[in-house]
């Protein structure tokens, strides 16, 4: 709730500043992929240095199959899902396109994942079917997703010149370490207690790298 809550803010803080600049202001709009999936973004400026704008892109993965490399086999299923829509601004220190840029971010995260024995398994002369072997289900995912960002790129889609520009950036948004989750059926319900050691095992990783090449078009 606290999350929904706060992203309802950032949206309507985003919104109000682009509607109330002034009516001559430049507007600009644009796709772009990278790192964090495919998008789009509305750019307006606020000064002659200073742009706003509001960016979303998306992600989707999904996956599945056996790995036969073990015995028994393991089908196994993945789903990871990546959303990220925010504010940001952008201020460029120079005439040229170099930008700095920092905004706040709605980061949702989500990779879902289940593996199943695909066969039976035979040990000292007795014979485990999959369902009685049972099953492993595991998700990881970020607490917070109300995220800090920084970057810096080349572009301003609203400089003179050619309406059509091409833009680039590369940064960070700050998302604090992964959570892990795993839950387990059956005789291997007890590999689930791992999901402790899997977490630990990324408790380095607290940024997610951003890259984003666009393209954009300006309006007016």
């Amino acid at each position: 709730m606290k999350t929904t809550l706060s992203f309802k803010l950032l949206m309507l803080v985003t919104i109000l500043t682009l509607t109330s600049v002034s009516a001559h202001a430049q507007i600009a709009v644009g796709v772009k992929a990278g790192t964090a999936g495919y998008g789009g973004e509305l750019m307006t400026s606020l000064t002659e240095r200073i742009n706003a704008r509001v960016s979303g892109t998306f992600f989707s993965y999904n996956d599945s199959g056996v790995y036969a490399d073990d015995d028994p086999s393991i089908a196994y299923n993945m789903k990871g899902e990546v959303t990220s829509i925010g504010g940001i601004i952008d201020f460029f220190p120079f005439k040229r396109g170099l930008k700095l840029s920092a905004g706040f971010f709605y980061h949702d995260f989500l990779v879902n994942g289940d593996a199943t024995p695909d066969e039976s398994y035979t040990i000292d002369d007795k014979t485990f079917s999959p369902e009685k072997l049972g099953s492993l289900t595991g998700k990881i995912e970020y607490e917070s997703m109300l995220v800090p960002y920084a970057g810096i790129g080349i572009g301003n889609p609203l400089a003179k010149g050619s309406r059509l520009k091409l833009n680039f950036e590369i940064g960070a948004l700050y998302t604090d370490a992964p959570s892990v989750t795993m839950e387990g059926e059956g005789m291997i319900a007890p590999t689930a207690s791992q999901g402790q050691d899997f977490e630990d095992g990324m408790s380095d990783f607290k940024f997610y790298p951003v890259i984003n090449l666009g393209l954009s078009f300006r309006l007016n």
